[in-house]
């Protein structure tokens, strides 16, 4: 089994000792281990931060995107009102 140190710092360290009571499990190895089964993928569809390309990667995905244009056309004159504009 593959083993790796993690740091945890201050209040997040106090949220797991937390999660720990509420949950009932017996580490924090453990907590890590539920979360990361029950919680990473939607971490991974939700997170903010977009995935950094390669320039071959972001050119290829840039050609399969269709382009879209609509044409939008002006009036043919500038609209006028018949009567003044009263009870301002």
């Amino acid at each position: 089994m593959a083993q790796a140190r993690v740091v945890i710092r201050g209040a997040a360290l106090e949220k797991g000792e937390h999660l720990l009571k509420t949950t009932k499990l017996a580490s924090l190895t453990e907590l890590i281990n539920v979360m990361f089964s029950r919680y990473g993928r939607h971490l991974e569809a939700t997170w903010e931060v977009l995935p950094a390309f390669d320039i071959d990667e972001r050119d290829s995905l840039a050609k399969s995107v269709p382009t879209v244009v609509t044409q939008i056309s002006l009036p043919a004159e500038d609209f006028t009102f018949d009567e003044p504009i009263s009870r301002l």
